[in-house]
This record gives C-alpha cells, sequence and structure tokens, in this order.
C-alpha cells in the first residue's frame, strides 16, 4: 500500500471513538449484571479492569484523533502498533473475565452472556481490524486461549466445544480476514490506480494547447480543463462542473468577452450537437482574438467539446489574402481584387439601372526612369503615383495597379456620361507634374483609356478587353493622350496586336534582316563603309516601313535584343569586307538606358574577331538628350574599346553645337533635310559648309545623308571639307551578299 494511502487509512479508520465508548458502555453492564446474578465480587472487580482498559483505550484513541493526519508512514505505523495493542489488550481482559466467570460460578446465565459476548467481540473486532495484518493472529490467541481454557474449567460436555466449535471458528475468521484483506487491498490499488490515472488525465487536459468541454445529454458541461477556461476568459466559478452550455454563453456575452451577434453562431453548433455530425462555428471576442469551436458528437450521449485559438492561422490567412489581393508596392489594390470589385459592381449596381466606367492608365517613359534611376527610385514613383491617383477619385472609386505600370480605376457609379472624360483630364493632369524621388526630378506622361458598362459591354471581361483597346489607340496616337472606347477599334486594335506578335517572333528568330546601304568617301568615289539597317519583310504585308514597326519595337521593350542582333550580324558582314571598309551601327536610346552597351559591343566584336576600329556606333541627339550623368561615361568607354562614335540627324536637335563640344564624337552625320537644299537654297548650303568647316577644325569628319542628285554631289565635292556621303546617288540599302558585290568590284561609286 503506498504511504499516502496508507497513513489516511490508519488515520480515518483506526479513530472511531463513538463505537469505542458505545462497546465500552455495554460491555460494562453486561458484566455488571453477570457480576450480581452471580453475587461474585471477583467478577465486578474483573468488570472495573475491563472498564480501565476501554477508558484507556478510548484515550489513546482521541490522541490520535486530535494529531491527525499523521505527519509521515512511521507515525502512522507507531499509532497502528498502539491501535493493535490496545486491541488486544481490550480481548484479552474480555476473555480472561469470562475464564474468571466459567472458573466462578456454576450459572448457565452469566457462563452463556460471559462466552457469547467474548465470541461476538471477537467476531467484530477481527473483522474491523482485517487490515492490520500484525495484530490480527494475537486477537485470535488472546480471545480464544482464555475461552478454551473456560471450556475445560467447565468440565463435562464443555471441552468439546474447542475442537468441535473454536477451531473450525478461529479458521474461519482468519480466511475471512484474509479474504477481506485481499479485497481491501484491491480496492486499495485499484483506487491508487484510478487516481494515478485520474492525475495523468488532468494532467493531459490541463497541458493541452487546446481547451476541452465535455457535454452531457442535457447539455451540462462535466469536464472542463484550465486551457478552455483560459480561452473564454472564464474562472473557474464561471464553469463549475454541471453548469449548463446557456448558462455559459449568457456569461460570455454578459461579461462583454464576445459580442451577441457572434454568440447565436456559437449556440447553433451547442445546441444542435445531438442532431447531426460534428460542427465547426468560428467566433471573434471583442478583444480581437480568433476562437474556433468544434462540437464532437459521441457515440454515447452528449459531445466534446474543442476550444481552440485560431488567431495566429486567421491572422497568417488575412495576410495571404492581402498579398493575394493588395500590391507590396504600392497598397493599392491588385489585378485580382479589381475584377473581383468590377464583377460585384456588374452583378449589383448595373442590374439596378446605374453605370460604371474603367479606364486603363499607362504611364510613358517610365522604363526609362526604372533603367536610368534603378528600381528602387521607379517604386518610389508608382507609389507617387498611386497617391495622387487616390487623391482625385471619390470614396466610392476604386484605384487598382494592375501590373507594371498600369494603372486601373472603376468609376462607380456614373451619372453623367462625361465623368470618364473629366476623370481622364485630370488623371492626365495630375501625372504630369514633376514627383521629386531622392533629389531627383521625374517627368512622366500618361495615356488613358476608358470603356464604360453596360454601354460597351456588361460582362468584365468584355469592360476590360476594350478599355484596353482605348488605352492601345490612344498610345498610338501619341504620349499624353486619352480615348473612349469606340467599336471601330476593335479590328485596329486586333490588327495591332497581330502585328505585335509578329514582330515579336521576328525579332526571337533574327527574321528582321539586316541591309547595308553604301557609304562612299567623296575623294575616291570608293565604298569606305556601310550603314547597317532593319528591314523587316512581312509574309503577308510585304516589306514594312521601319518608320512603322521600329516604334513598335521599342514600345515592346525589345529594342535591346533587336539592337544586339543587328549589330552581331553586322559585325559578322564586315568581317568579308576588305580591311579598309567599316561597318555603321544605329544605337537607340534604350540600348544606352540598359547599360549594357559597353558589354554587348565588346561581345559582338569577340563573336565576329572584328578590330574595333572598322566599327562605327551611330548615336541620335535624343540618346544625349536623355544623358543622366551615364551616357558621357558609356560613350568615352566605347572609344577606350577603339570604335569611332558618329552623331547622326546632326541639325535637328535644338542643342546640337552643345553636344559637339560637350560628348567625345569623332564623326557627324549631317541630316538629309540640310541635303535636300544644297546647291539651291543658300541658307541650307551656308549651313553646311559652316558645319564642316567647324568641325574639320575640331577634328571630326562629316558625313552628309541623303545625297540623291548629282548637282548635290557636286556641291560636296567643291567644298572639298566633307569626307564622306550617302544616299540613294549611289545605291539603296542592300542585302549582305549585294554589299558583298559592291566591294569586290572595287569600281567608283556613280550614279
Amino acid at each position: 500500500m503506498p504511504d499516502d494511502l496508507y497513513t489516511r487509512f490508519v488515520d480515518d479508520l483506526l479513530v472511531d471513538i463513538k463505537a469505542l465508548i458505545s462497546s465500552t458502555f455495554m460491555v460494562t453492564f453486561t458484566q455488571a449484571i453477570c457480576a450480581v446474578a452471580a453475587n461474585s465480587v471477583i467478577l465486578a472487580w474483573g468488570a472495573v479492569f475491563q472498564l480501565l482498559a476501554s477508558v484507556a483505550r478510548i484515550h489513546l484513541m482521541a490522541d490520535h484523533a486530535r494529531h491527525r493526519p499523521s505527519p509521515n508512514a512511521a507515525a502512522a505505523r507507531r499509532r497502528e502498533s498502539i491501535f493493535a495493542l490496545g486491541s488486544m489488550v481490550y480481548l484479552a481482559t474480555l476473555s480472561l473475565w469470562t475464564l474468571l466467570a466459567f472458573y466462578e460460578t456454576d450459572d448457565a446465565f452469566v457462563r452463556f452472556v460471559a462466552a457469547t459476548m467474548t465470541l461476538a467481540y471477537s467476531f467484530g473486532m477481527v473483522t474491523r481490524s482485517f487490515a492490520i495484518y500484525r495484530g490480527i493472529n494475537l486477537q485470535l490467541i488472546v480471545c480464544f486461549v482464555p475461552l478454551s481454557l473456560a471450556m475445560i474449567v467447565a468440565g463435562g460436555w464443555y471441552p468439546l466445544e474447542i475442537p468441535v466449535g473454536f477451531l473450525p471458528l478461529i479458521l474461519f475468521m482468519k480466511g475471512s480476514s484474509n479474504r477481506l484483506r485481499d479485497n481491501f487491498r484491491a480496492v486499495v490499488d485499484a483506487r491508487n490506480e484510478s487516481a494515478v490515472l485520474a492525475k495523468r488525465l488532468d494532467m493531459a487536459l490541463n497541458n493541452m494547447s487546446h481547451g476541452l468541454l465535455m457535454v452531457n445529454a442535457k447539455g451540462r458541461v462535466t469536464v472542463a480543463n484550465r486551457q478552455a477556461l483560459n480561452l473564454l476568459r472564464l474562472g473557474e466559478s464561471d464553469l463549475p462542473s454541471g453548469a449548463s452550455l446557456r448558462a455559459v454563453t449568457r456569461t460570455l456575452m454578459r461579461r462583454k468577452i464576445v459580442a451577441p451577434s457572434e454568440i447565436g453562431r456559437v449556440w447553433k453548433a451547442l445546441a444542435n450537437y445531438a442532431a447531426g455530425p460534428d460542427m465547426v462555428a468560428p467566433l471573434e471576442t471583442r478583444d480581437d482574438r480568433a476562437i474556433e469551436i468544434t462540437v464532437h458528437r459521441m457515440s454515447e450521449e452528449g459531445a466534446v467539446v474543442v476550444v481552440q485559438d485560431v488567431t495566429e492561422r486567421r491572422n497568417a490567412a488575412r495576410a495571404i489574402d492581402r498579398l493575394a489581393r493588395i500590391d507590396s508596392v504600392t497598397d493599392l489594390p491588385n489585378r485580382r481584387r479589381f475584377e473581383e470589385e468590377l464583377a460585384a459592381t456588374l452583378r449589383v449596381r448595373v442590374d439596378e439601372g446605374e453605370s460604371a466606367n474603367v479606364l486603363f492608365l499607362d504611364l510613358d517613359d517610365f522604363k526609362q526612369v526604372n533603367d536610368s534611376l534603378g528600381h528602387a527610385r521607379g517604386d518610389k514613383l508608382l507609389t507617387a503615383v498611386a497617391r495622387r491617383l487616390q487623391a482625385i477619385v471619390r470614396d466610392t472609386d476604386l484605384v487598382a495597379r494592375w501590373g507594371g505600370d498600369e494603372f486601373a480605376i472603376l468609376q462607380r457609379p456614373v451619372a453623367d456620361p462625361g465623368e470618364a472624360a473629366e476623370l481622364a483630364e485630370q488623371i492626365l493632369r495630375e501625372i504630369r507634374r514633376p514627383v521629386f524621388i531622392d533629389g531627383y526630378e521625374v517627368i512622366v506622361g500618361a495615356s488613358v483609356g476608358s470603356a464604360s458598362a453596360p454601354q460597351d459591354g456588361a460582362t468584365p471581361e468584355a469592360i476590360l478587353s476594350n478599355a484596353d483597346m482605348a488605352l492601345y489607340a490612344a498610345k498610338a496616337e501619341g504620349r499624353g493622350n486619352w480615348r473612349a472606347f469606340e467599336k471601330s477599334m476593335d479590328a485596329k486594335i486586333q490588327i495591332r496586336r497581330l502585328v505585335e506578335l509578329d514582330l515579336r517572333a521576328a525579332v526571337a528568330n533574327d527574321a528582321i534582316e539586316v541591309y547595308f546601304q553604301p557609304i562612299v568617301d567623296v575623294a575616291t568615289r570608293h565604298i569606305a563603309g556601310f550603314e547597317a539597317l532593319a528591314r523587316w519583310n512581312h509574309p503577308v504585308r510585304g516589306r514594312v516601313s521601319p518608320a512603322e514597326f521600329i516604334p513598335i519595337v521599342e514600345e515592346l521593350g525589345l529594342m535591346n535584343e533587336l539592337g544586339a542582333s543587328v549589330l552581331r550580324r553586322a559585325c559578322l558582314a564586315c568581317t568579308a569586307w576588305p580591311e579598309d571598309v567599316s561597318v555603321s551601327v544605329n544605337l537607340s536610346p534604350a540600348q544606352f538606358r540598359s547599360g549594357r552597351v559597353v558589354e554587348t559591343v565588346r561581345e559582338a566584336l569577340a563573336a565576329a574577331n572584328l578590330s574595333p576600329r572598322r566599327l562605327d556606333l551611330e548615336i541620335t541627339e535624343s540618346t544625349l538628350l536623355d544623358d543622366r550623368g551615364t551616357t558621357r561615361e558609356t560613350l568615352a568607354a566605347l572609344r577606350e574599346l577603339g570604335v569611332r562614335i558618329s552623331l547622326d540627324d546632326f541639325g535637328t536637335g535644338y542643342s546640337s553645337l552643345s553636344y559637339v563640344l560637350a560628348f567625345p564624337l569623332d564623326r557627324i552625320k549631317i541630316d538629309r533635310s540640310f541635303t535636300i537644299g544644297l546647291g539651291l537654297q543658300e541658307r541650307a548650303s551656308i549651313l553646311v559648309e559652316s558645319v564642316a568647316q567647324m568641325c574639320g577644325k575640331l577634328g571630326m569628319t562629316v558625313l552628309v545623308e541623303g545625297v540623291e542628285t548629282d548637282l548635290q554631289l557636286r556641291f560636296i565635292e567643291r567644298l572639298g571639307t566633307i569626307a564622306e556621303v550617302q544616299g540613294f546617288y549611289f545605291s539603296p540599302a542592300v542585302p549582305e551578299v549585294e554589299a558583298r558585290r559592291l566591294v569586290a568590284e572595287k569600281k567608283r561609286m556613280v550614279a
């Protein structure tokens, strides 16, 4: 027996003072009657001695009761020994008094009462003390030895009682005591095991991360762990065993832990648990926690209610939902959220007779900002644009980032058809205002396209497609424009999109051909080089003008890829020409903004094994105009490679002379707009002559483009300051095979 159970047994079982007092009174009274009946003074004194033994035993038992609980198992064993000794003395005095009665008198009544009383108390003492193994044998001895002697003293048939009655009785009492002891210990072991299991279960329940309630068929709580109380913000007094579920929900509302609107959903799950399968009810508390209540119906009557804190899971879901519907750069709704709002607007508002507008906005020159200032500043520009757009729309409108540098606006409701135009004009004005980012003044424009529902479509797909077509139309007209959707746009946009798809494929597959136009030395009339020019022979449309497809290439962001391809193939073609023949290749502003021009040129030269002195790179004034501190460094790096730098279309800009002075240039190409007037217009002739003289003094050569007549060529020859000419007078741009034939003939180029 475990020490704690043994101590409790000793303290509880062996201090029955009332029973001892009652038995003392009955024994003393009976012994007194017998002493009177036998007229024996000895029996009377024996009764007195019995009374003193009982009083002493009562005193010891009372002292034990006053000092409960026993401090330890050793103290309990000492008190058990005292109890066993007292029991033995009490039974010994009783059985000795019986022996004395048999010895003193022949009175049958006295003998019968004495023997019966001793046997009765021996039975009671043994059954009462069955758990005290160490005292039971002594008690049997002190009881039946004097009693057997009494039978011998009585003589006659009385001694026969010893083998016939006493021995079977002793064996029975001994066996009964053992069986009672075994049963008692089995019960104690079972109670101990149950206590351990209960303790483990209690520990498990109270250390669960989830709250747990067990509810019986009457809807009353029979078990509630500590975590359930913590999650529901209840104390133990708020949820006692047997509390009804309805009382619990009332407490939650009274304590303002949960709003009444939340309780209804929870109560539905709790009240109907017996009627169907498991139910789950979400619960939002007033302190912004998310609780999930799951009701598991048990196979028998009742249910198990699991209370779980899902606040982190809810917050994670909200964050995921935010990431799925909010743009991380601008904090605007993203494309998915916009499409959901548009669908809801068309489903509710338009069905009720209201109108709505969708406006698509595309920033002009955003890629230039990204390439020159970096993506971080590009993101800041997008954020600034988002703030401006939010400032000019109404509270009922929705501004979203569609992707890249595109924004979408849902204007709802719309009472006046002119609201889209008014908002579009306001957007264009706001976007044109300068934005200051990290000390840089950034100016961008925008193109806007709009479509109205239900006039331009009743489904989200139709409205978005039509607004997109309107944006295409606005961009096709130039930057900074707004267009509303028109039905005629559909065919035009489809054609434009097909062209774009074909153009993408052509660039990717090197289907854009490289033609070469001769550059002629004025003095010798021999070919000094070729200018590489891109030509596109569309399989359906035939020859497409560079003026038509080059702007589309730039819009599609393919200029870097096309430029690198043309440069690579031009360098390869040049290797087949004589050493004194060079090749000129145009570089676009987009290639400079990419920051890879030097690397691209170096790779092309290495791939063709071409000497850098045979490569002439042509840049336009727009490239120099776009200078943000890196263009000058790039040009210097290119010259360090050994290539030459030419300024193309000279004279078409407003500050060309400043470029001639500020940038490292080797050659100036005078635009064909001045060549037309040579020999015919005095002002044009004077200007070309002056520029040629100035460039000669600055160490730069001059090339005149667009020479188409003999008069123009003779005027150029008379000047004596222009080194090279180029134009249809000599040859248009020709395929590579024809270019090889021209240089192989080594003829003077004449008309």
